[in-house]
């Protein structure tokens, strides 16, 4: 009980969690920075946690639901993500092969037009 006082001495809550104006959340940060008040004056505490007697465990955390379901819609929106990413490098690997396609039929060509070039230029020398 006496470290759980002491951790809430160290503790302000501040409730915004119904606040979505992203201004206003940065302004309640920047004001929360302005108060800080340091370090705490006391010497640094040491916990231990034991289990209790007969080897249970005391207490146990569960997390949010509402946390739960929105790390679920996180998760889906990632692989959306992930997926739209995958279709643009597919895309933009056509472009650039089809680049290189056409690149290669140029060089090919003007290597044999002007093989053709020095030809006529001999065939038209024997004639």
């Amino acid at each position: 009980d006496a470290n759980i006082k002491r951790f809430q001495e160290q503790v302000e809550i501040v409730n915004i969690m119904e606040t979505e104006d992203v201004g206003a959340v940065k302004a309640k940060i920047n004001e929360l920075k302005a108060k800080d008040p340091g370090a705490f004056a006391s010497e640094a505490m040491v916990v231990e946690v034991k289990e209790a007697a007969g080897g249970q465990e005391v207490g146990a955390a569960s997390a949010n639901p509402q946390f739960l379901e929105i790390e679920k819609r996180l998760d889906k929106i990632e692989k959306k993500i992930e997926f739209v990413d995958a279709e643009v490098a597919q895309r933009v690997g056509r472009k650039i092969g089809r680049d290189i396609g056409i690149l290669y039929g140029l060089v090919a060509g003007i290597t044999v037009f002007v093989m053709l070039l020095f030809l006529y230029q001999k065939l038209m020398a024997m004639v």
